[in-house]
């Protein structure tokens, strides 16, 4: 990966502290500079991506740690419990560390967003490379709503119950000037129109070239900016995304008809190799973090954080006494290693893997889009069926559904499917569910779910 991707550091226009506010100026003849080549375009796109693979965001928090904590992944025995109210209490002394830097570190990252666009627009002159200014503003543009949705998701409301709360601001000025917290059904609207935009200017454009597996980069050609479309916001990523957002709202003929546009698209297909520990035809989307071999070795070992302690917590969390443990995803020396101290993912284990998965967190997988589907239908046995494609391909028997049990056995996939990419919390909270498998809360209530501001968002009700 690090061969192809050029990355220029001094493009990252801001430091790496939590407050955007708190970044070193640029003058505007410098920005002027950088933008004044269409090679300045593409770093600063790039830095972007490297921005969104902090720890402190997607390379962790927003997927295998904080997210997952809150789903209720992990079970050490070598730190505090996770099964602990004070996960559930925002802010408290187990999660206010955690909400403070994820609210600065996204926000730093969609100004600098919103400063790419800014001068894509204004120096759209510079483009000269055919379709170049399409495909970097349609990502950005999608970058923009991805970002500001899961704020949405993480800050704002439970939204079925309460679409209105003031919860973020979305932000399309590149400024210092702080911004009033919107409706968060006004917050969704400026996010679906932000996709919109980007899938007018991706289609025709994106070359879609996904690339997975590569086993060797050597006889690779063309574009090297235009390949591992899967580790970008391509154009399939903004519909997955327009799926995912749709059903958040409730609109779902609009999320059916994007879930359905992405399958069909035939760009993505199950992978039944249980040596492809990524699935890798099945990433709709992910991101690359550099050195990730270094980064799991530390932290899924048992005397890292994020690994279980006992078979029956993780047998729980996939079922095993209704559907067995034929399922490859949990079983063992394929997708767990069971340790003497412990059990631990080996989806992240990725060091000998091919250079086109290397280092890959997932954002948005194909399954999702079935299991948008399976939500969407109003036949419990049309449910069963969508749920079934993707049961059958992972080696485990059929399951019927019944109007009553129809969300049940969503939920369950969403345990197995999703393990270490932070989806399955944000599934709970959108359903608004009062506890769950192996919270230490019985009656969750809203302010359990909604992560607290930082303190001067508190005091000022805007967004800096």
């Amino acid at each position: 990966m690090k061969r192809y991707i050029v990355i220029c550091l001094g493009i990252l226009f801001f430091s790496s502290c939590s407050n955007w506010l708190d970044v070193k100026p640029k003058t505007t003849v410098e920005e002027e500079e950088v933008f004044g080549r269409e090679l300045g375009f593409k770093e600063a796109l790039t830095g972007i991506y490297i921005k969104m693979a902090s720890k402190d965001l997607y390379a962790k928090n927003l997927s295998y740690g904080f997210l997952d904590i809150l789903g209720q992944r992990y079970q050490p025995t070598n730190i505090d419990s996770y099964q602990d109210e004070l996960w559930y209490t925002f802010p408290s002394k187990k999660t206010e560390s955690y909400t403070t830097a994820i609210w600065g570190k996204m926000y730093n990252v969609i100004a600098n967003i919103n400063n790419l666009l800014y001068y894509c627009d204004k120096k759209k002159d510079v483009f000269t490379t055919e379709n170049y200014y399409e495909i970097i503003k349609g990502e950005a543009l999608g970058l923009r709503a991805f970002l500001h949705f899961d704020l949405l998701r993480m800050f704002g409301p439970i939204y079925k119950e309460n679409p209105t709360a003031k919860r973020i601001a979305y932000r399309t000025v590149f400024n210092r000037e702080p911004k009033e917290m919107q409706p968060s059904n006004i917050v969704l609207d400026s996010i679906i129109a932000d996709l919109k935009e980007a899938e007018i200017l991706l289609k025709d454009t994106d070359p879609l070239n996904f690339e997975f597996p590569v086993e060797s980069e050597e006889n690779m050609t063309g574009d090297r900016f235009l390949v591992y479309r899967h580790k970008r916001m391509n154009l399939y990523a903004v519909k997955a995304m327009l799926a995912r957002v749709n059903l958040y709202a409730g609109n779902k003929t609009e999320a059916e008809n994007y879930a359905n546009q992405v399958i069909d698209s035939r760009q993505f297909d199950f992978v039944a190799d249980v040596a492809d520990l990524l699935r890798s035809k099945e990433i709709v989307f992910s991101i690359y973090v550099d050195d990730f071999d270094q980064q799991v070795e530390e932290e899924f070992a048992t005397s890292g954080q994020y690994y279980i302690s006992t078979s029956e917590f993780l047998n729980e969390m996939f079922d095993v006494a209704t559907d067995g443990t034929n399922d490859f995803r949990i079983r063992e020396g394929v997708s767990f290693d069971y340790g003497l101290n412990g059990i631990t993912t080996r989806k992240y284990k990725q060091d000998k893997m091919w250079p086109s998965t290397e280092g890959t967190i997932v954002m948005i997988r194909l399954a999702e889009m079935y299991y948008i589907l399976a939500e969407c239908a109003t036949d419990p046995k049309v449910t069963e069926g969508f749920l079934n494609k993707v049961r059958e391909i992972r080696g485990v028997d059929p399951v019927s559904c019944t109007e009553t049990t129809k969300l049940y056995e969503i939920e369950k996939e969403y345990r197995k499917e999703f393990y270490g990419e932070g989806q399955l919390f944000f599934f709970y909270k959108r359903h608004g569910y009062t506890t769950f498998l192996h919270s230490p809360m019985l009656k969750m209530v809203e302010k359990n779910y909604m992560f607290s501001w930082p303190e001067n968002e508190e005091l000022f009700g805007k967004a800096y």
